[in-house]
């Protein structure tokens, strides 16, 4: 048994070696095919910039504007948070500094109790009652009582010098929370500024391109246009993904979830999987929800960020691929939080809600789709959504 023990353990060491370094090569490649596949849609990116550069100028200047106003609230978020953050550690800071106000009240008047005590008995109180003790052990105990005051009196002194340092420290903390505060504040005014700015050039760049759109057969024109744009995203994503699928590593495959998905936002459906547009020439291919600027929009399942970009009407549009040829579609997005190839959970927060797009209003466009056919969400989430 004992010559044999030596060897197991030597096997078992072996296959963990082994394991670890399959895990090792295991994501290497996934690494790998990351880096792959977000090459890939770089290129597509690419040429749908260069796609969108040969259309108006109206639209560039409507992508322009949308793009900055995505970046300007992404950073009017992030100073808002910061803000909240430095609020928070000034409260605390604050309520320490109350706290060791008390705590120096406390200390200075137990030594001032114990300064009085003393006068009161005198400067020669010590010497009077060792000299009339009689007893060796009065004596003692005299001399340690004394003793025992004089350290606590010292004792006393000392804690109201330590109050004092911290007190002084915390109000020197303070004093820096403050001005970081207000240089915060003045940021989140001037960021507040250009977006003003660039809502406006916005606006702008969008009544220039409702007035270019003068006739009906104009807007479906540009409706099938930009209706064939995605449609070749979504082909060429397809043919890209097809040699990158998503690993589910143990997530539920995304057709077994019918019916029980959640909605991407809680908001009001203005526009019906399947109706009529442009006078009954096309038909929707998602559902339309309105809901407050800025309202978070959630993944509906797990998997992985294929396009986070802008496209024409779609505006800021995230696709996520959830395999087995199944993608969920999000877009008019005020701002987008996922970056292409980033993994995300059912109900992770990767976008803001918005209008981008050319919308008059802000709303969700989403969508869900099968190997390039798209479904109705109301078949795929749970309960409905209120029609508005």
């Amino acid at each position: 048994m004992t010559a044999r023990m030596p060897l197991a353990i030597i096997g078992l060491l072996m296959l963990a070696s082994f394991a670890v370094q399959a895990l090792s090569t295991d994501d290497t490649a996934k690494q790998a095919q990351l880096q792959e596949l977000r090459a890939r849609i770089t290129r597509m990116q690419s040429k749908l910039d260069n796609d969108i550069q040969q259309r108006s100028k109206l639209q560039l200047e409507l992508r322009s504007s949308e793009q900055q106003i995505a970046r300007l609230s992404r950073s009017l978020h992030d100073l808002d948070r910061s803000v909240t953050q430095e609020q928070s550690h000034l409260g605390a800071l604050q309520r320490e500094q109350a706290q060791k106000q008390v705590a120096l009240a406390a200390q200075k008047d137990a030594l001032a109790k114990q300064i009085q005590a003393a006068y009161m008995e005198g400067r020669d109180s010590q010497l009077q009652l060792l000299l009339n003790a009689q007893d060796p052990a009065t004596i003692s105990r005299l001399l340690a009582y004394y003793d025992y005051f004089n350290k606590a009196r010292a004792t006393r002194i000392q804690s109201v010098r330590d109050e004092l340092e911290a007190l002084a420290t915390i109000n020197a903390q303070v004093q820096q929370q403050l001005t970081e505060l207000s240089n915060l504040r003045a940021q989140r005014t001037q960021a507040l500024a250009k977006l003003k700015q660039s809502r406006q050039a916005r606006k702008q760049a969008l009544t220039q391109l409702n007035a270019s759109i003068q006739t009906s057969s104009q807007k479906l024109a540009r409706m099938q246009n930009d209706a064939s744009t995605i449609e070749n995203l979504l082909a060429n994503l397809q043919q890209t993904l097809a040699d990158i699928p998503v690993g589910l590593e143990g997530h539920h495959r995304f057709a077994s979830l019918r019916g029980r998905l959640p909605w991407p936002v809680a908001g009001r459906i203005i526009q019906r999987f399947g109706e009529p547009l442009a006078g009954g020439r096309m038909r929707a291919s998602g559902d339309l929800i309105a809901a407050p600027l800025g309202t978070p929009v959630r993944a509906v399942s797990y998997g992985r960020v294929v396009f986070a970009d802008w496209l024409p009407h779609f505006g800021l549009l995230v696709i996520i691929d959830h395999g087995d040829g199944y993608m969920s579609i999000y877009a008019h997005n005020q701002n987008v939080y996922a970056q292409v190839g980033d993994w995300v959970q059912m109900g992770e927060t990767i976008a803001t809600l918005g209008d981008s797009g050319g919308q008059n209003q802000a709303a969700l466009y989403f969508e869900i789709r099968h190997r390039n056919v798209a479904l109705s969400p109301r078949d795929w989430c749970r309960g409905h959504l209120p029609r508005g």
